[in-house]
């Protein structure tokens, strides 16, 4: 496992550190603006012998983890590799009960204890070792004074932030699908004269209403792009899991149905455009008016059950099932929102005080997994709604605004009127046509084997679930959890 990432070991006895690892390492992908400073996403850490600095990105997206004992730290690109190095592994109980429940990780914490991820825009200093850790404080733009305003100054970040990542006449790849993100990118880079190799989409055309797939080919077909569509359906469903907890350091639910876009996108060898960043901002199911006020009022318990049915997580019903037959102690309702106030604290003076905390939460925990933990061995992606100007504006913009008018759509209009007449999707993973029977077959008995063999704790909880395991539906959900939760079980115990 340890060969899959990178790491640095430092351990400080009688005046000599003893050192092992990766001296200098350099994560993400740094974009310098007009004035040679940064705007992209970087960051890493080096060891000159005498003091190991750890830099995170102004966001803290980059998966970066540390766990700094007596006279020793640890730091990595996954929580796995400190893990396998620790004499004692112990899970984090409060960083558990939060994940069953919304299926990612907040603030800093990890599922272990002793570990934890690097802050957002942290400088760690480490020197024999005592180990100093400064982070600066984000700050937004002046808010806009109208929707107009708003408006307009989207449309000019977004721009620049494209024109700062246009392709220095390489070849490259664009994954698109029926949304803004992707839309936006091929086509101001076709404004630009640049035009992609191929563009994927993941999925097949289904039901009635146009799906992602069939949004994305119309959009393509318009430009004369090369346009790919790629299957969902994955033979090995354990491999796919296990592949996926480990690339993410099991710190989230999601991902799994995006495999394999990832593994045809890695296998082509080009770099390629993701549309993570500052669209998650503009469009959030969690920030209506209903949930901003109930968080506004207080009502924190009513707030996180919503928030937490938009989530990846199992219902209520599967997972007080679940955490009675746990291998560990999983923290009770109370305590995870007691640790989920802390982190909303942080975000109810921003503009945006749900999407602050999405972004920083779910946004850096979860979604930014697919580029920077799936698919970390590809170093060239590109991510403009990442650029610094970018979110510092979206995230300026009050939420009433927000509610007003829909700042991503309206930009889409405005600079590409001539693809107007193409809808979007719904924003949620495409509906895709059946596996073969034969397919079917092959998974339910992976599953029971996998549960009977590695989960006796749960008893027949899985069995029940392998009855309904259709979609996304919450009995689908328990049973990744349980997964889940199993696998983290055998890496404590080193099985």
């Amino acid at each position: 496992m340890i060969d899959q990432f990178t790491w640095i070991e430092l351990h400080a006895r009688d005046g000599v550190v003893e050192e092992a690892g990766t001296v200098q390492a350099r994560f993400g992908r740094s974009v310098p603006d007009e004035q040679g400073l940064e705007c992209g996403v970087s960051g890493g850490w080096k060891w000159d012998g005498g003091s190991l600095i750890v830099e995170a990105d102004r966001h803290g997206y980059l998966p970066l983890y540390y766990h700094h004992g007596t006279n020793r730290i640890i730091v990595s690109d996954s929580p796995l590799t400190i893990l396998e190095r620790l004499e004692r592994r112990e899970i984090d109980p409060i960083a558990l009960g939060f994940f069953c429940r919304a299926g990612f990780l907040i603030g800093d914490r990890t599922l272990f204890q002793g570990i934890n991820r690097v802050p957002s825009a942290a400088r760690m200093r480490w020197s024999d070792g005592h180990l100093e850790i400064e982070t600066s404080r984000y700050v937004e733009a002046s808010p806009p004074n109208s929707v107009p305003e708003a408006l307009d100054g989207w449309i000019d970040r977004f721009q620049t932030a494209m024109k700062r990542r246009l392709p220095d006449d390489e070849s490259f790849d664009l994954p698109l699908s029926g949304g803004r993100d992707s839309r936006m990118i091929l086509l101001e880079l076709h404004r630009h004269g640049h035009f992609p190799r191929r563009t994927l989409s993941l999925g097949s055309p289904a039901g009635d209403d146009p799906s992602d797939v069939t949004l994305a080919s119309r959009v393509a077909h318009r430009l004369d792009a090369s346009f790919t569509e790629i299957s969902p359906h994955q033979p090995d469903w354990l491999k796919s899991e296990r592949d996926r907890h480990v690339a993410c350091g099991f710190e989230a639910l999601e991902h799994v149905w995006l495999l394999p876009l990832w593994n045809e996108l890695l296998s082509g060898g080009m770099p390629w455009y993701d549309g993570l960043g500052a669209g998650s901002l503009t469009r959030n199911s969690a920030a209506s008016p209903e949930m901003t006020e109930l968080l506004r009022s207080g009502d924190l318990f009513t707030w996180s059950q919503r928030f937490f049915a938009l989530t990846a997580a199992t219902s209520p019903w599967w997972l007080e099932q679940i955490i009675e037959r746990a291998p560990f102690a999983i923290a009770s309702t109370d305590e995870v929102l007691s640790d989920l106030e802390i982190e909303l604290q942080r975000h109810l003076e921003a503009p945006n005080p749900i999407t602050s905390f999405t972004f920083d939460n779910w946004g850096r925990r979860s979604i930014a997994l697919n580029p920077f933990g799936i698919c970390r061995s590809q170093t060239s992606i590109q991510l403009p709604f990442m650029d610094r100007d970018l979110l510092s504006w979206t995230r300026s913009v009050p939420v009433e605004m927000m509610h007003q008018n829909d700042l991503q759509t309206e930009a889409c209009k405005r600079l590409y009127p001539e693809f107007s007449d193409i809808p979007f999707d719904a924003g949620i993973p495409p509906a895709v046509s059946k596996a073969s029977l034969w397919l079917r077959y092959r998974r339910k008995r992976q599953k029971t084997r996998f549960f009977k063999e590695n989960a006796g704790y749960f008893g027949t909880l899985p069995f029940k679930a392998l009855g309904h395991t259709e979609g996304k539906s919450a009995s689908h959900r328990a049973l990744v959890l349980m997964l889940h939760l199993a696998s983290v079980d055998s890496l404590l115990s080193g099985d």
